[in-house]
């Protein structure tokens, strides 16, 4: 440990017995004192948000709408409640299994570059990111500066993490606007959908005019905006040494507004008071009876802009914005050199395997030589990437240490968040120099390196010196190289979660599964024991959301046993035993890895017992719903807006934190319960241990103790419905560190035009004993020119400015972002390394803010054809010609894409005319064409030919009972007459409606309660005296529940002299949300009785007495509650003479 006295960076102390959300960054404890100063919670005027939750409920809504508009597998009948939280509607979309934590990842990076621009120096006190001190003007140029950033960064490069981290900055301006600017008060009751667009400038802007008068209290100020002023915003003024350069006075003409609050210093200066609505307490917000109004346009505004870029980049790509897939990514990273030519054949064989038989979403493959690497080849297509594979052949190396991680780097650029990246090689690495900054970007990213050495473990065996392994930081070959070897390939896997697994020859069948359950889509951890030394035992909750389980052990072992809560026990070394239990799969079974799967495992507390003089790791895995995402934060009570800010790279030692963490699936598990938090090291100890008393809910912050010295993983527990126990663990290694990295640029800083240059600025702090430190950095495009100083002398909390230099070459496409990690690194002490990851992109070499041109060539004709049902028989063609003549055309897109859609001679970034041809039935009377240039505005031609005639909409359940529904729908008016509807429920026809009006009403009965069921209504029109049906509509409602049901049919299973198991039906077991198991034993006072719940027919009682005799009664539990009569069971444990 490097660190002199302790440090506390927070000493706010926040007790979760109250908490508000205020139009703030994030919400706020209003029961800690420094925040209640701030709030007066007392003197709430109602419910307050903030930029998270209004992020977070925008894309809420949009992303179910999206989901909507493009329905899995085209199903008209998909259906969303309109409350659905972000994980339900993921897992309404892809699939109860699927792991929605990239998406809530996505999601939570968009809000935390949302919540930096209220935390980080840049950005905080600037009025251009704010919208104060009548910035307006230059809040709409950073804004529409940045929009073809965003979009060309996903357009040309697919660099969506850089995508996010832009997007949230805007939205936080966006929503920013409502709440400071006047826009409300000047009567308007709809957003500005110019804001933050290209080729729009904001009208009606105050000049030098009055816009508010002074108020008689400071905490309330309604009508102080003076009616037909120009639009305005608050001047906000208070000490603060960094924020004085960014500050703008207000003006003494005693006419303008202040922000207001009692943060603010310029609200005693006329015109007194102010006009900010971001929370709903008088102190702070003097409109707060307007916050609510605000926070309606920021969030419909949100959802504007995020539908802009929908129409920009298009389906698929959104569809990658927000990590919206099912499957995850296969990377894999190969060294290329001489040695590993027969290593080469054998993944050649794993990949064309693991294609086959599994559907990633994205291929990455990187090569690595010496002293080549890449390129790196990112794609959908997996014909492309084994043609890619299988082009691979072993060349060149001959001095045995490789550039490992450079090919790491780039196979880092090209995987998405949470995606396994799998690197083989023979040897050790020379570029370990970079490895510091890439482990940390591996964590941020929550990428899993898994390591897979053949000859490198048995070069060590025989003393071979060339392996490169050594100590911490390796061995230093020429001049500028750091070798590292086994160690280092270690660490990296034990602090992002992966694995190293260690074999002569890679042997296919084990590689294989590895690798293929590595793509997985809903893997999660609940035991992670990466350095057991001799004797391990560990209990594991399995609980009901749990579908398999699988269990790693790496490295040799002698005894390993793991038993399951019926207490079957199996000897995890025994492979033939293995192979012949039922419901166990043997996933690779070497001297070095052990993978078991249990594919159906019994729920409750599960036993792991191992042991080996050596070190091993031990691992358990599941596939389940349930998991968490966690990461650490600082209270900052301090103007401009109070809120926890998110802390940059690797947590500080001995600092007390928030953890900020999200719980993901949790209402699809049925948790109850979060109880606890744990730090738990690199043995399996715990080293913390956290209570959590506050609400259930998916996303919190939770005060931490002091972070310990040493490595450690975060893990919570609780409980589900049923009271078993459930256990998370999060794979990524926290070490805190003595060093901090902060970023002092902005995104205008980091960018520049092809053949100019740039420069960012970067702090460096030691709260660590006084010494030297290297400072030094990596972009995966070569950008990065130099960062200086290189070499610095910190005393304790000193710091120190670093300057990135940048060169953007000539020949570099604009759109084109390149991955920056500045690292920080003490030449004396273990614990003080940081870095700092940021994205630089490359702009456009000249402004242009025209749109394509689009031109309709001809007019549809579906004269006669434009009713439902008869239009079915013909179709209409159009041509349209789409054309930039400054930054070129570089996409067109039609929607909806129709039968035929041809673009002829489109090449990316001409400026010719450009044709497209389209087709479709005369049942879809609208598409729009749209052309995409090269700086992301967009083009639009509209065929709008109306509404069909006899189309069905608004069909709705309108009363639902528990055996039966009422169904209402209307119609448009047609030409040809209704004959009658055709209703099929759950897909099975019940009934002819023939209702001739144009609203219809009917009921249908005889439902089962508690159930889903789904409608499809086609409409059977009258034409020319034969029926023609039209195009169906579809809804979906659930029965209500009945009253619970007696379970019955009761039956004794199985009993031993210490359980009896016992099991039984249910008449309707869609109504039967739970059951309740009482038992006593007969000679004992019934108030003793134990109970449990389940949510299934069979439990077994467990811990009873030998030869017992026991009074047993079950009831049904509906979810609102009631419970059914009992069933009751009489029933003898064995005794021994049996």
């Amino acid at each position: 440990m490097a660190v002199g006295a302790k440090h506390f960076m927070v000493v706010l102390l926040v007790l979760w017995t109250g908490k508000c959300q205020a139009f703030l960054a994030t919400r706020l404890n209003t029961s800690d004192p420094d925040i209640a100063n701030i709030l007066c919670p007392n003197e709430a005027a109602g419910v307050t948000r903030d930029h998270e939750w209004i992020t977070r409920e925008a894309i809420r809504q949009n992303i179910r709408a999206f989901f909507l508009a493009y329905p899995p597998g085209g199903r008209p009948d998909f259906f969303l409640p309109e409350d659905a939280t972000l994980t339900q509607l993921f897992h309404a979309y892809y699939g109860d299994i699927s792991s929605p934590t990239r998406f809530i990842k996505a999601v939570n990076s968009i809000v935390d570059a949302n919540i930096q621009a209220d935390s980080s120096s840049q950005y905080r006190y600037d009025p251009a990111i704010q919208g104060d001190g009548e910035q307006l003007a230059q809040v709409q140029a950073r804004l529409t500066t940045r929009y073809p950033q965003i979009m060309t960064a996903i357009l040309s490069e697919e660099a969506y993490p850089a995508a996010r981290s832009l997007l949230g900055t805007t939205l936080h301006s966006i929503q920013k606007f409502y709440s400071h600017s006047t826009w409300i008060e000047q009567g308007h009751e709809s957003i500005l959908e110019e804001l933050g667009i290209p080729g729009n400038t904001l009208d009606g802007l105050a000049g030098e005019e009055d816009v508010c008068t002074t108020c008689d209290d400071i905490k309330g100020c309604p009508g102080n905006v003076i009616e037909g002023a120009g639009l305005s915003s608050g001047y906000y003024t208070y000490p603060d040494d960094i924020a004085s350069s960014y500050l703008i006075s207000k003006p003494d003409t005693g006419g303008k507004c202040s922000h207001g609050g009692v943060l603010d210093t310029s609200r005693v200066l006329p015109a007194v008071g102010g006009i900010n609505k971001d929370t709903a307490y008088p102190c702070f917000s003097p409109h707060y009876d307007l916050h609510l109004t605000a926070v309606n346009l920021a969030l419909q505004a949100t959802d504007y802009y995020l539908k802009q870029v929908l129409d920009v980049i298009g389906v698929d790509m959104y569809r990658r914005l927000f990590d919206l897939y099912q499957g995850s990514a296969l990377s894999i990273c190969i060294d290329t050199t001489g040695s590993m030519g027969d290593d080469i054949d054998a993944v050649q064989e794993q990949v064309a395997e693991i294609v086959a038989n599994s559907n990633p979403e994205l291929y990455i493959l990187v090569p690595f030589n010496d002293p080549d690497v890449g390129p790196l080849l990112t794609t959908s297509n997996s014909s492309e990437f084994m043609d890619a594979v299988n082009a691979l052949y072993a060349s060149g190396g001959g001095d045995e240490p490789e550039m490992f991680w450079s090919g790491l780097q780039l196979a880092l650029t090209g995987t998405p968040a949470y995606g396994d990246i799998f690197c083989f090689t023979d040897a050790s690495a020379k570029d370990g120099q970079l490895m510091e900054g890439l482990i940390s970007l591996a964590q941020q990213q929550n990428n899993k390196v898994t390591v897979i050495l053949s000859d490198i473990f048995r070069k060590r065996s025989n003393g071979d010196e060339d392996t490169g392994v050594g100590g911490e930081g390796g061995r230093r070959g020429k001049v500028g190289d750091v070798n590292t070897g086994v160690a280092e390939y270690q660490r990296l896997a034990d602090e992002t979660g992966g694995l190293l697994i260690s074999t002569d020859k890679f042997d296919v069948n084990d590689i294989v599964n590895i690798i293929g359950s590595g793509i997985e889509t809903s893997t999660v951890t609940l035991l992670n024991v990466v350095e057991a030394l001799g004797s391990l035992v560990k209990t594991v909750a399995v609980d009901d959301s749990v579908v398999d389980l699988e269990v790693r052990i790496t490295g040799e072992i002698i005894t390993a046993v793991i038993t399951d809560a019926s207490g079957t026990a199996y000897d995890l070394t025994d492979k033939e035993a293995l192979d012949a239990t039922d419901n166990v799969e043997v996933v690779s079974h070497t001297n070095t890895f052990k993978a078991v799967r249990f594919t159906a495992p019994v729920y409750g507390e599960w036993s792991i017992s191992t042991s080996y003089p050596d070190v091993y790791a031990v691992t358990i895995l599941a596939t389940s719903p349930l998991d968490f995402l966690a990461g650490f934060s600082i209270l900052d009570p301090s103007p401009p807006h109070p809120h926890y800010r998110q802390a940059n790279g690797r947590p500080l030692i001995d600092t007390v934190y928030y953890l900020d963490l999200t719980l993901v699936g949790y209402l699809e598990s049925y948790v109850t319960v979060f109880d606890t938090v744990y730090f738990i090291d690199k043995t399996g100890t715990e080293v913390r241990v956290i209570p959590y008393t506050g609400e259930l809910e998916e996303h919190t912050y939770i005060r931490t103790e002091p972070l310990p010295e040493d490595s450690f993983f975060v893990a919570i527990t609780g409980e589900v419905l049923s009271g078993r126990k459930y256990q998370r663990v999060q794979p990524v290694l926290i070490t805190p560190v003595a060093t901090s990295v902060e970023v002092r640029a902005t995104s205008e800083d980091l960018s520049a035009q092809p053949g100019t240059t740039a420069t960012a600025k970067f702090v460096v702090t030691n709260y660590g004993l006084d010494s030297y430190f290297t400072i030094s950095g990596t972009d995966d495009l070569g950008f990065l020119m130099n960062v200086s100083p290189s070499r610095v002398h910190l005393p304790t909390n000193d710091s120190c400015e670093v300057t990135a230099s940048f060169a953007v070459p000539v020949t570099a496409i604009p759109g084109v972002v390149s991955t920056v990690i500045i690292t920080a690194q003490s030449e004396t002490q273990t614990h003080s390394v940081n870095s700092a990851v940021v994205h630089f992109i490359v702009l456009a070499p000249e402004t242009d803010s025209v749109p394509p041109s689009c031109q309709l060539l001809n007019l549809p004709d579906c004269v006669g054809y434009s009713d439902n049902g008869v239009c079915t028989l013909m179709n209409w063609t159009v041509e349209a010609q789409m054309q930039d003549h400054e930054s070129g055309l570089y996409q067109v897109r039609a929607t909806p894409e129709g039968s035929l859609f041809k673009i002829h001679d489109l090449t990316p970034g001409t400026t010719a005319k450009v044709l497209v041809e389209y087709q479709n039935s005369c049942c879809y009377t609208y598409v729009e064409f749209i052309g995409v240039d090269g700086q992301a505005n967009t083009g639009k031609c509209v065929v709008d030919m109306g509404t069909l005639g006899g189309l069905i909409y608004n069909f709705e359940v309108v009363t639902v009972y528990d055996t039966s529904m009422v169904l209402h729908w209307n119609i448009t008016p047609s030409h040809y007459p209704i004959h009658h509807y055709d209703l099929l429920i759950n897909g099975k026809f019940i009934h002819q409606s023939t209702c001739k009006e144009e609203s219809c009403y009917d009921a249908v009965g005889y439902l089962e309660p508690c159930t889903v069921q789904a409608f499809n209504l086609t409409p059977v029109f009258d034409y020319l005296g034969d029926e023609l049906g039209g195009i169906a509509a579809y809804t979906q409602s659930s029965t209500v529940e009945d009253e619970p049901q007696t379970p019955q049919n009761g039956l004794e299973e199985d009993r031993t002299e210490t359980s009896i198991t016992i099991t039984w039906e249910i008449s309707n077991p869609s109504c039967s949300f739970l059951f309740k198991v009482c038992y006593y034993e007969v000679n004992a006072d019934p108030e003793s009785e134990v109970c449990a719940t389940t949510t299934t027919t069979t439990y077994t009682l467990p811990d009873l007495e030998e030869c017992r005799a026991y009074f047993i009664e079950v009831v049904s539990i509906a979810s609102s509650g009631l419970v059914s009569d009992p069933l009751h069971f009489y029933s003898v444990t064995v005794c021994p003479e049996e």
